[in-house]
């Protein structure tokens, strides 16, 4: 059952993310792609890492705790300073600071977390 939540809060942040980088750029380029996958990758990892603790329900209900930590903070920093669209040339969606440091930190604590469960497993086998 742990798993099945943090895949459902999973999609929703990467869905909810996804919805406010777009509702917030003026337009979208084929550049931007890259940034867009960056986005939800820590949710897709998150996702793949939930069926790995199924059986193991301590690790089950970590995973589900932070997960449900990176998802609603990540989802408030985003919304929080997610520049607004501007009439003038448009520089590209990828030079806001924040909009890239957001995903990419979560990223770097989702595989942070990921080596430390793999790390647990193998001390208790």
């Amino acid at each position: 059952m742990g798993d099945q939540a943090t895949r459902v809060v999973c999609a929703f942040a990467a869905i909810t993310s996804l919805i406010i980088v777009c509702a917030r750029s003026p337009g979208l380029q084929g550049i931007d792609l890259p940034f867009l996958a960056l986005v939800v990758a820590p949710f897709l990892l998150l996702g793949l890492m939930a069926g790995s603790v199924r059986e193991r329900s301590s690790d089950a209900r970590v995973l589900f705790i932070l997960t449900l930590f990176l998802a609603l903070g990540g989802t408030f920093l985003l919304a929080l300073h997610a520049p607004i669209p501007n009439t003038g040339p448009e520089p590209g969606l990828a030079q806001s600071v924040v909009m890239i440091g957001v995903p990419l930190l979560q990223l770097i604590a989702v595989i942070l977390l990921g080596l430390i469960l793999r790390l647990r497993r193998m001390l208790a086998s």
